[in-house]
């Protein structure tokens, strides 16, 4: 449990996520559109919860402001999202109402017509004069004739009801969904609404940040200056560890190398769809150089910085082997765990303790 981190492959793959925690801290359709929104929307609630605990030390200022940063992106995010939600939802109801103009024309049509078959078919009722005009058919043929015509008169009726009755059905399925579809324009253009004053205020929000930090500026840059030497010290063993995962696999017997080699690919296969290793991660901080808007300072960051609860479970993000775990109480990495997945690896910090299975 703990903080967090993952590191890197041997040779194809390098992916470092860190993991921090409270404490510590560091044309698509309306659906898709939604459940994006939706984890915008957690992943806000997660940041706003997770700033208002965090520790008042200069290291705590730094990750309050990388999470306001994060939040105020993730409402930014929320909001463009949301309108293009509202602009599908738009559209939506503007094919809706097309189609239910077209639908009411076509029963009208259907009924009009309808109804002119049903005072032919009075001034016909009598079956006895339909059989006598059969009846006084000159020929078979005729007679025949006449009889299909009666009988097809009789199937079209049935035929003109049942397209009455499917358009109909038609119809009130597209109102009903036009009245959901409006409802929810209401919804989005509430919640838009919402969001926008909401930015505003996690604006004020970061502004404090910032002038919380200036006035410790020089506490910020020692800060921000210790944070690149542990780095630059985490690549190095991190290399190290690497090497010595390299040398111990050219031992390895041939069912180990094919072993390694299904693991390589599985792992390559769901590159794309591996999970946070730790449960309700918020990214506060992304892959590769960083560079900060207020202070003009350059990171390069190895991994993806999260956020999550303090004394949070950390798993491996695939089935793997625990390569290597090594310590170091001088630095923020505390705990660090290597595990092998075949041709890739990935590491972990910012852990307190460790239980290897």
């Amino acid at each position: 449990m703990a903080n967090s981190k993952a590191y890197g492959a041997r040779r194809w793959l390098t992916a470092l996520l860190f993991v921090c925690f409270a404490g510590l801290v560091v044309a698509q359709d309306v659906d898709a559109l939604q459940v994006r929104n939706k984890r915008l929307k957690e992943e806000i609630a997660a940041l706003e919860k997770r700033i208002q605990s965090t520790a008042g030390t200069i290291k705590g200022q730094l990750t309050q402001y990388r999470m306001g940063q994060s939040l105020l992106k993730n409402r930014q995010e929320l909001i463009e999202g949301i309108e293009k939600e509202l602009s599908a939802l738009n559209n939506q109801i503007t094919e809706k109402t097309r189609a239910i103009t077209l639908l009411r024309g076509q029963h009208a049509e259907l009924v009009a017509a309808y109804e002119k078959l049903l005072v032919q078919a009075y001034r016909h009722r009598d079956k006895k004069l339909w059989i006598m005009h059969i009846l006084s058919s000159q020929t078979a043929s005729q007679a025949y004739r006449r009889w299909r015509y009666f009988r097809n008169y009789s199937d079209y009726m049935q035929i003109q009801e049942k397209k009455i009755r499917e358009t109909s059905d038609s119809l009130s399925r597209e109102e009903a969904r036009l009245i959901v579809l409006q409802k929810e324009r209401i919804s989005s253009r509430d919640q838009l609404a919402q969001e926008i004053g909401k930015r505003q205020q996690d604006q004020k929000v970061l502004d404090n940040q910032i002038k919380q930090l200036q006035k410790n500026e020089r506490q910020l840059k020692q800060e921000l200056q210790q944070r690149i030497r542990e780095q630059q010290k985490l690549d190095s063993e991190i290399q190290k560890a690497l090497a010595a995962l390299e040398k111990k696999d050219l031992e390895r017997d041939e069912a180990a190398i094919e072993a390694a080699r299904v693991l390589s690919a599985d792992f390559a296969a769901n590159k794309g769809n591996l999970p946070w290793p730790l449960t309700n991660a918020v990214v506060i901080e992304p892959f590769g150089r960083i560079k900060d808007p207020k202070w003009g300072f350059v990171f390069d960051n190895k991994g993806v910085t999260l956020s999550g609860l303090k004394g949070g479970d950390v798993k491996s993000v695939f089935n793997g082997t625990v390569a290597a775990v090594w310590m170091d109480n001088r630095d923020s990495y505390l705990i660090r765990v290597l595990v092998s997945h075949g041709e890739y690896s990935t590491i972990y910090c910012h852990m307190v303790d460790v239980v290897v299975k």
